[in-house]
Order: C-alpha cells, then sequence, then structure tokens
C-alpha cells in the first residue's frame, strides 16, 4: 500500500476545489507569457505583503503601549510607595517595591509549581504519561 503525506493529499483537494491544478512553478511560467496574470500575480503578492506588514505594525504598536503601560503603573506604585510614612526612608521602601514584587511572583509560581506536581498534574519529562506508548519499539504485542 502507497501512503501519501498529508500535505499531498490537501494540496489534491485544494487543487480539485479551486480547480487550478498547477503548482508555483507552473504558475510563475504562465505568468510570464502571459502579462494580465502576471501583473494579476504582482497584485496578490503586493497585497500580501501590505497585510502582513500592518499586521506587524499594529502588534508592534500593542506591544509598545502594553509596554509603556507598565512602565507607568510601575512608577506610580513606586511613586505612592515613597510617600507612605513609615519608619525606615523612602528609599528602602522604593527597593523593598522593586524587589518584593518579583520575589512574591516567583514565590508564587514555585508554589503553583509544587501544587501541580503534588496533583499529578501534567506529564513531565521525568515521568512522560502512560499513553504514549504507540511508538515504543520495546512494547510486545499489547495492542
Amino acid at each position: 500500500m502507497v501512503s501519501r503525506s498529508i500535505v499531498q493529499v490537501l494540496r489534491e483537494l485544494a487543487q480539485a476545489a479551486f480547480g487550478s491544478g498547477m503548482n508555483d512553478e507552473e504558475l510563475k511560467a504562465q505568468a510570464i507569457q502571459d502579462p494580465e496574470q502576471a501583473e494579476r500575480l504582482i497584485a496578490i503578492e503586493s497585497a500580501r505583503a501590505n497585510a502582513k506588514f500592518k499586521l506587524l505594525a499594529l502588534v508592534g504598536f500593542i506591544a509598545v503601549l502594553v509596554i509603556l503601560s507598565l512602565i507607568v503603573a510601575a512608577l506610580f506604585v513606586i511613586d505612592k510607595a515613597g510617600d507612605l510614612k513609615l519608619p525606615w526612608s523612602s528609599i528602602r521602601t522604593v527597593l523593598g517595591t522593586l524587589l518584593g514584587a518579583p520575589m512574591l511572583s516567583a514565590l508564587a509560581w514555585w508554589a503553583v509549581r509544587k501544587l501541580r506536581g503534588r496533583r499529578g498534574g501534567g506529564p513531565t519529562p521525568q515521568a512522560p504519561p502512560e499513553s504514549r506508548s504507540e511508538g515504543d519499539q520495546n512494547q510486545v504485542g499489547t495492542s
């Protein structure tokens, strides 16, 4: 029995559905001969490039906004922590805030990992799930 890859089957289905039996090389060869199709392919490719550029610009803009909002929030918290009337200096308060937040985050992350480990949640590289025996070459006729 000859087996075909999934990509080949999907490509054949797409060609049957859309009616084009040509691959990229054949399309390019035909575009060289037919100037109208060449212009159409160029327009399609430039539209794709413009769409990718716009999407990348939008994602970058959102990332910059998120980073700036995090910086503003951190500065706001540090300013408010420095205004507290505490028996020690405001520098200690600011440093405690800057160092305490990541320490609390790390402690919470560690605690969550430990709780998941006790509950037996999720496969780890040390203990793979038992359902992974499909590709085991040492397995003897258990199916």
